[in-house]
């Protein structure tokens, strides 16, 4: 699909060959040991469920032939067919009458009931409700869980199942969302909100689906072959061996004529998942800018843009549905071939005299054993398909542009001096679709300091403010703090010691305190008053109707721009950090509250500041200026020496803002 049907800006190559989905496999059963006490519970009720669930048939067995046929139990006698585990209870039951050889086995029977049911032939799920498109199948893999057996051993199985994919999905889930808030700025700006979202919470729970298909899944089937098998081998010998061949010849026929499909099933899978997330970036981008959509009265057309996304999605799961159909019609054809081929031998041994009526339920149990055994184990790569194309989403996210952050995370970290000094050596920088933003920019500033980055729109004044907190990293030069490359220092300390005030008010949909406390989780009731008062936001919290717990609306939706911008000030100063970025700090402020953050700002002889503004006002008060144009530092000075050189740039820059 290419990348402009469902958005894609990044993740646009999803082809996977046979390899790729192999590897993807093997990444993903990684996360299975973490949870290997779970793992290893399930494994030994695995084998507790298919050892009972042998005793089941002949149980059975009993009742027909010893019961209602009323023959004698000769343990040991030729042509007794009973496996050797059965002759403690037979020896309990052989001198008894029939009919109480009936209620013994029937009292045993229920009593495997209570505890497994009929295992090994029956499936206990926890799936809910659900439809055939990928969102909503997989709120079902987040809590997966089947057991092969009904009773208390199946009820314990299925709820360690249910734990096992719980886990597993939590651990993918905060994975995934901790690596995309690790991306780079310029790649958070190419990422849609509404594909992330899909994929923590849609793709992600296919890994423990992996996970369970490729391990538990096929080590049931083993133990279920295997003690068939063997029961069979021992007990009915020259008949086993021909349903032997006639289920392992249906699990080489599904393989042959499904693996083709293959392929088409990943990619289908995968563009089914695409269209889905497209849908869901429709509604946040819909919802998130309603209101410029109702003042520009496109309301229609954003209603046509996410109809078309969602009619999409729907046909894309449509033809997901029919490519599985395709491949059920397959299974089960091959399964109405060898089905009739086994029935053949079972009922034809009957009819020869070589086997009882009693001998047919154990025997038809045991084919269908292996019949379904067969068909689940052919049909495991095919299945698995649309799980690897989740995975690849998964994966694709957890690794696209982190690397310099688990790189940073190993080296060197800790807090930095509080006096702290800056220095951009030769500091260029490329954007990846070769766009120049900065160009040899050096210069020097230390703590105590107030510096004014100006200049044009589009000057790179905030890709450099980005280098300082590590959004971005230097394509060309080294940025330094107390003399030790950025390069070298842990992400997390840099941003510890550097607070970062975004032009774009980035403010949660909770109370005040709340995010204020995402600066300093532990912040007190009156370190929150005075960062406020500081910055002229006391009395509007206040006049709140819970002051500080008072909630504000999405994104401060129910807070003015200025006060917006104050609260997000007052968050910056909370972290007393070393430094100080302000984006655009007063361009929402009236005079007084101006007046009153930039006497808040240069009042620390600790910390260095830095602005960038364009208000005249908001610069003067810097101690330095810095004025870019093209990514160039062209210009530098205090405002009153800038001011009074004849035909500076920045005495032009001034003259067009007082105009």
């Amino acid at each position: 699909m290419s990348e402009l049907t469902f958005h894609d800006r990044l993740d646009v190559k999803s082809t996977l060959a046979t390899g790729d989905v192999i590897a993807l496999f093997k990444r993903s059963l990684r996360y299975l040991w973490p949870q290997r006490r779970l793992f290893s519970a399930r494994v030994g009720l695995m084998i507790v469920i298919y050892g009972l669930g042998l005793i089941v048939p002949w149980l059975l067995k009993i009742v027909v032939d010893h019961g209602v046929m009323q023959q004698p139990i000769e343990v040991g006698a030729d042509g007794f067919l009973f496996p050797s585990f059965m002759t403690p209870f037979l020896n309990f039951v052989a001198s008894m009458e029939p009919l109480s050889v009936t209620l013994y086995t029937l009292l045993f029977l229920g009593f495997m009931f209570l505890f497994v049911g009929y295992s090994g032939n029956t499936l206990l799920e926890a799936n809910l409700a659900e439809g055939a498109d990928v969102a909503t199948r997989s709120e079902n893999k987040i809590s997966a869980g089947f057991s092969a057996a009904h009773g208390l051993v199946g009820l314990l199985d299925l709820c360690i199942a249910i734990r096992l994919s719980q886990r597993i999905t939590d651990h993918v889930r905060r994975t995934t969302f901790w690596r995309l808030s690790c991306q780079s700025m310029p790649t958070l700006s190419l990422q849609r909100t509404g594909d992330a979202l899909f994929r923590v919470l849609h793709d992600a729970p296919s890994i423990a689906a992996i996970c369970h298909a490729l391990t538990l899944n096929p080590l049931a089937m083993f133990i279920s072959v295997g003690a068939n098998l063997w029961v069979l081998a021992a007990v009915y010998g020259g008949v086993a061996p021909s349903l032997v061949w006639i289920g392992f010849s249906a699990v080489f026929l599904t393989l042959v004529a499904t693996s083709p499909l293959a392929r088409w099933a990943r990619r289908v899978s995968q563009a089914s998942r695409a269209s889905g997330s497209a849908t869901t970036d429709e509604i946040e981008e819909g919802l998130k800018h309603v209101a410029a959509v109702q003042s520009l009265g496109t309301t229609d057309r954003q209603r046509k843009q996410f109809a078309d996304a969602s009619r999409e999605s729907f046909r894309q799961s449509l033809l997901l549905v029919w490519v599985l159909y395709v491949v059920e019609w397959i299974a089960e054809n091959v399964h109405l071939v060898f089905a009739t081929a086994g029935f053949w031998v079972i009922f034809s041994g009957i009819i020869r005299g070589e086997l009882t009526l009693g001998d047919a339920p154990v025997v038809l149990r045991m084919y269908s054993l292996l019949y379904e055994t067969s068909m689940q184990f052919g049909r495991i790569w095919i299945d698995q398909q649309d799980n690897a194309a989740a995975a690849r989403r998964v994966f694709f996210s957890m690794d696209h542009d982190v690397e310099a952050v688990t790189r940073n995370r190993r080296t060197r970290s800790g807090g930095m001096d509080r006096d702290v000094s800056l220095r951009f050596n030769g500091v260029g920088f490329h954007y990846p679709d070769g766009r120049r933003a900065l160009e040899n920019v050096s210069f020097e500033a230390r703590a105590g300091e107030t510096i004014a980055i100006v200049g044009p729109s589009g000057a790179g004044k905030t890709t450099l403010a980005y280098m300082i907190a590590k959004f971005l990293e230097p394509t060309k030069g080294r940025v330094l703090l107390n003399d030790v490359d950025l390069a070298d220092l842990d992400v997390r300390s840099v941003r510890e010691n550097v607070a970062y005030v975004f032009q774009e008010h980035q403010l949660l949909t909770d109370t005040v305190a709340a995010n204020l406390r995402v600066a300093k989780p532990d912040a007190t009731l009156d370190e929150m008053k005075q960062v406020c008062q500081m910055v002229g936001a006391l009395e509007f919290v206040m006049a709140m109707p819970d002051g500080f717990d008072s909630k504000i609306g999405r994104g401060g939706g129910t807070l003015s721009v200025g006060q917006k911008q104050r609260l997000s000030i007052a968050r910056g100063l909370l972290i007393n950090a070393g430094i100080l970025i302000l984006d655009e700090p007063t361009a929402a402020l009236d005079p007084v509250n101006e007046t009153l953050l930039l006497d808040t700002i240069k009042m620390s002889h600790t910390r260095l500041n830095i602005v960038i503004a364009h208000r005249i006002r908001t610069i003067d008060q810097a101690d330095r200026i810095f004025f870019l144009d093209q990514g160039t530092i062209i210009e530098t000075g205090s405002p009153s020496e800038l001011r009074n050189q004849k035909g500076s740039f920045y005495q032009r820059f001034v003259d067009i803002a007082e105009v």
